[in-house]
């Protein structure tokens, strides 16, 4: 059974945090997010922290922005776009999983992806819709 229970706890602390001036986020960046415990096949967070790596596809402003779960499992489906990051690590965005997110749920910035790898990403995106 899902612990909803303490990711609501958590929800609770977050939504009460001011917003750190230094989480604004830019299009290509890859933060560590709270994304909590959801439902279904919805990508959750893990963790204490219910914590997962989200990219930044589109900023809206300061408060708010599309991003797309990351994962270290690669799969060759038309939704998974598998790349690896600076630090050699195999990753795939689930395309699929793309959400409107508050900045509240970011934690710390990992790295950004190459110009030109997001660009083939957005397209990609972009044949979805």
């Amino acid at each position: 059974m899902k612990d909803f229970d303490s990711w609501n706890e958590l929800k609770k602390k977050i939504e009460a945090e001011k917003n750190d001036p230094e989480k604004f986020p830019k299009e290509g960046e890859v933060w560590m997010n709270n994304l909590g415990k959801n439902i279904g096949y919805e990508q959750n967070g893990s963790g204490d922290n219910f914590s997962r790596p989200l990219l930044i596809i589109k900023k809206f402003n300061n408060h708010m922005f599309w991003a797309i779960s990351l994962s270290t499992k690669q799969k060759k489906f038309d939704f998974y776009f598998n790349y690896t990051d600076p630090n050699d690590q195999k990753v795939s965005a689930i395309l699929a999983q793309m959400k409107l997110v508050s900045v509240k749920r970011l934690k710390r910035k990992i790295y950004e992806i190459p110009d030109e790898l997001f660009e083939q990403m957005r397209q990609k995106i972009k044949s979805f819709l």
